[in-house]
């Protein structure tokens, strides 16, 4: 399922306090980069990491989800958006966050989780 994502003029959008980890990179590129997020809405997440990109650049994210019951296989939210901001965070751990505006998603079942981010967007 892909959906697009429409902002509603002069609104913004509910934010969550949702700790989830992230795998992002940059559309096309092989290396896979780590953060965990601090808020998501449906426009967009905000996340911390070590690797910065600047804004207007393109990326795939990936958000594991734990499976709803035990015996259901995990789900994986695919997202695909563009940086539009990055604040240094004085933090060794996570000097950096990014906030990304979600432009396409789908939601996608999947067999196992390793802790890595194996296949495609």
């Amino acid at each position: 399922m892909t959906s697009k994502i429409e902002e509603q003029p002069g609104k913004r959008a509910k934010r969550f306090p949702i700790h989830l980890p992230v795998y992002y990179r940059e559309v096309d590129s092989p290396t896979w980069l780590e953060g965990v997020t601090e808020n998501i809405s449906y426009t967009g997440v905000l996340f911390l990491s070590s690797a910065s990109l600047a804004p207007e650049t393109a990326v795939e994210m990936r958000l594991p989800v734990a499976g709803a019951t035990a015996g259901t296989p995990s789900t994986e939210i695919r997202c695909k958006g563009t940086v539009v901001r990055w604040e240094q965070i004085i933090s060794p751990e996570t000097p950096v966050a990014l906030g990304v505006a979600i432009e396409d998603y789908r939601i996608v079942a999947q067999e196992s989780f390793n802790g890595s981010p194996a296949g495609h967007a």
